[in-house]
């Protein structure tokens, strides 16, 4: 027993005088103790055998208690799996509610036109979302809107909705209201360069032309706190987004809305501290930005990547060969460039020149933006279009691995 001093012989405790009943002369070496100290008397019974509990006494043995058997172990398994299962079960459900109400990667494209009809309830709204992609789950949409307080939200036509967003993010949009009755829309899609922009703002409002535009840019009376005082082009300042007007918006308050939004953008990604971050001007930021916008596939990922690429390559002072940039020189937005396309001498051919060209060549939105400031470490050098469906590229810094896997994209007709 712990903390006993009784010595230990054979596996039983032994008392260090020799106690007996009546007296006895003390047993010889080899002399099996008998009770009452006469030989020739019964054998000593076996000693008691004693649960644990309470104190040992000499001659007693302690007995632990085991298990019942097999029949135990089997039910505590069993237990053990099945707490097992219900955690993993428990697990996987959180994960999945989680993805339903803020879904994996960014917001996608604008859906359009949503209305929402006189008389729609709540239910009902969480129904039309889900129907056009702006949410993925309507009976969990319903549920966060009433834990949340959601609503009650007003009918009407919003145009601000995006496919994957959050539930947050669509609560968002519905709380801004529908738009006024006599509201004009101007969608402007990312990637989108000046000139497509007075021609959306044209079509889009009576009475505003492109030349009125024009002229309020060359007004000074359009300002952005990230153009350069030195750059007169606005390329890449107006923010790709969707915006509504009143009937009577003047040209300077329409464009003067679109550079306030890329202003908040920019603020909202730390383009103030573009120096800090990328040792590279905001205005160069919003280059390379632009270069994204046009080059990168589907993967979010990408953009940085390309971002990646860009700084390394202006880093080794080596040619950037955007094909993109050379397009916007020449007045497209698309299509196969020639030989001869490829040898004019423009500040935008980017297979001629070094370093990024004079001013960007669309405006970018937020992930392009994001991807500019916050461009992954790696040492890439090229990229090569390996799917068009969906568009998504191969990155390495080995120029033989490029012009193998090139070789393979046009062995199976990717470009």
């Amino acid at each position: 027993m712990a903390g006993s001093s009784t010595p230990l012989r054979g596996g039983h405790p032994v008392s260090d005088s020799t106690e007996t009943r009546s007296e006895a002369t003390p047993p010889t070496e080899g002399v099996v103790r008998r009770r009452g100290g006469a030989s020739g008397s019964r054998p000593a019974p076996a000693p008691r055998r004693r649960l644990p509990g309470g104190p040992v006494r000499a001659g007693e043995e302690f007995v632990p208690l085991h298990p019942s058997g097999r029949g135990g172990r089997r039910l505590v398994a069993l237990v053990a799996i099945v707490a097992a299962l219900c955690g993993v079960a428990l697990l996987l459900a959180i994960v999945w509610i989680t993805r339903q109400v803020d879904p994996s990667g960014p917001q996608g494209e604008l859906v359009g036109d949503v209305v929402i009809e006189p008389g729609t309830s709540r239910d009902g709204i969480a129904d039309v979302l889900a129907e056009r992609g702006v949410i993925t789950n309507a009976a969990l949409f319903r549920s966060h809107a009433q834990i949340t307080g959601g609503g009650p939200w007003e009918a009407g036509r919003y145009v601000n909705f995006r496919s994957n967003s959050s539930f947050d993010e669509a609560a968002a949009v519905l709380d801004e209201g529908p738009l006024p009755p006599d509201a004009r829309v101007v969608r402007i899609p990312e990637g989108t360069n000046l000139g497509g922009i007075l021609q959306i703002i044209e079509q889009s409002i009576p009475g505003v032309t492109a030349a009125d535009l024009l002229a309020a840019l060359g007004s000074g009376q359009v300002t952005s706190k990230y153009r350069p005082d030195e750059v007169s082009n606005w390329e890449g300042f107006f923010f790709p987004d969707t915006y509504e007007f009143a009937v009577d918006a003047t040209p300077v308050q329409i464009l003067q809305t679109l550079a306030d939004r890329n202003d908040e953008i920019l603020d909202s990604l730390d383009f103030d501290r573009a120096e800090a971050l990328q040792g590279r001007s905001a205005y160069d930021l919003i280059k390379v930005a632009s270069l994204i916008e046009r080059e990168a596939g589907e993967p979010p990922e990408e953009r940085g990547q390309i971002a990646r690429v860009i700084y390394n390559r202006l880093d080794t002072d080596e040619i950037l060969g955007i094909d993109a940039s050379n397009l916007y020189g020449l007045g497209r937005t698309a299509g196969e460039l020639t030989a001869a396309d490829l040898a004019v001498e423009s500040p935008y051919n980017l297979r001629l020149n070094r370093g990024l060209p004079p001013t960007p060549i669309a405006s970018p939105g937020k992930a392009s933006l994001e991807g500019a400031i916050r461009a992954p470490v790696g040492d890439w050098l090229y990229y090569v279009l390996v799917s068009n469906d969906p568009p998504s590229h191969f990155f390495t810094a080995s120029a033989e691995e490029f012009e193998r896997v090139a070789q393979e994209s046009r062995d199976r007709g990717v470009f």
